[in-house]
């Protein structure tokens, strides 16, 4: 290995001894980066060639707070921290010892842990992907069998309805019936449509997406569910901001989970009381330049054993629930490659938020 002469300020009286000499020429031979400082006022003593190489942004050695101030605290190894380098975008381990080299000093190693932590990382995207592939099986699975059941009555039902549209269309005084006959039609055809769209999902594995107006999408979901929230005294309200981007999604699957959490949000306010029964739903652009959309209530909330069990499939808190909603909707927007998730209510208030997360529309 060759061996790069260090970098260090004279001492005062221009001479070292021959133990500093021998000190500092250890330091210079690691082949990590490594750097003294001065116990008394904290001012770099010396560095090595590897330490010069790896933060060359430094002009200067540098004081022991600039040094410092270079880096941030991320967790530890052992008992040695773990910190990391805007500059170099690397992680590091820091270990320090005490050295006489010119008077009392301390030398700063600094392990580089990117390669390692990096492993890690794929290895936890690696478990985490096993692990929505296990629960995409079992959803899957269940959405197969539950598209093959529902799939008939659908047809049956679209088919009375339109026997009675017929027959109630010939009576002039039947105009009120006829409107909740093409209404029900309507909303029995939407059922299977979305039946359908769950079928081809499990099926391509592909959701088709588009760019989509998600303020549009919302208030067409919010329109739907309009009825049914009047019934049990709920206000729902679209707050997204009208500079908010397009999403890239799949229309059908988006806007079934947006109608279960909202249909989820007016049946958590059974017990509230009317005058607070309040449904907000907002968007924002959230740091990973995703388009981030909350349905927030003024419901009995979620408790904490709840919270961790709230996606897994076959596990419901309602009493004729059969827990199957939020763990499709889940690998719904799993494959949309965005999250799924609940939290308190952020306005202080008791009830809870519904968060999932979509790509933003491309260009």
């Amino acid at each position: 290995m060759p061996v790069t002469r260090i970098h260090r300020k004279p001492t005062h009286a221009g001479i070292a001894s021959a133990e500093d000499t021998q000190g500092y020429a250890w330091i210079d031979a690691l082949p990590w980066p490594c750097i003294v400082f001065a116990q008394e006022d904290g001012l770099a003593l010396a560095d090595n060639a590897a330490f010069r190489n790896e933060f060359p942004q430094f002009d200067d050695m540098p004081s022991r707070d600039t040094f410092d101030a270079s880096f941030e605290r991320v967790g530890e190894q052992g008992r040695c921290p773990i910190y990391y380098a805007n500059d170099t975008r690397r992680w590091y381990r820091l270990e320090r010892s005490e050295l006489s080299l010119d008077g009392a000093a301390e030398a700063v190693f600094l392990i580089n842990m990117s390669e390692g932590i990096d492993a890690l990382r794929r290895h936890q995207e690696q478990h985490e992907q096993l692990l929505s592939t296990s629960r995409m099986m079992s959803v899957g699975e269940m959405a197969t069998t539950l598209a093959h059941e529902l799939n008939q009555p659908l047809a049956a039902a679209i088919n009375y309805l339109g026997g009675c549209e017929q027959i109630i269309s010939q009576d002039p005084r039947g105009e009120e019936l006829l409107r909740g006959i093409r209404l029900a039609r309507r909303q029995t055809e939407r059922a299977a449509q979305i039946i359908g769209s769950i079928r081809e999902f499990v099926r391509s594995r592909e959701p088709h997406r588009q760019n989509l107006d998600a303020r549009a999408l919302v208030h067409g979901v919010i329109e739907l569910l309009r009825l049914e929230a009047e019934q049990h005294q709920v206000s729902i309200t679209n707050t997204l901001p009208e500079a908010l981007p397009t999403i890239f999604a799949d229309r059908v699957m988006i806007e079934q989970v947006l109608l279960n959490l909202i249909k989820n949000a007016i049946e958590a306010m059974r017990e509230t009381p009317p005058s607070n029964r309040r449904i907000r739903v907002t968007a924002r652009l959230d740091y990973d330049d995703m388009v981030e959309i909350r349905v927030i209530d003024q419901g009995c909330g979620i408790g904490a054993d709840d919270l961790c069990r709230l996606f897994t499939p076959l596990y419901t808190t309602k009493p004729d629930g059969l827990g199957i909603g939020l763990a499709i909707c889940r690998s719904i927007i799993e494959y949309h490659e965005g999250r799924l998730f609940a939290e308190p209510n952020p306005e202080g208030r008791c009830g809870c938020a519904m968060v999932f997360t979509v790509p933003r529309g491309t260009v």
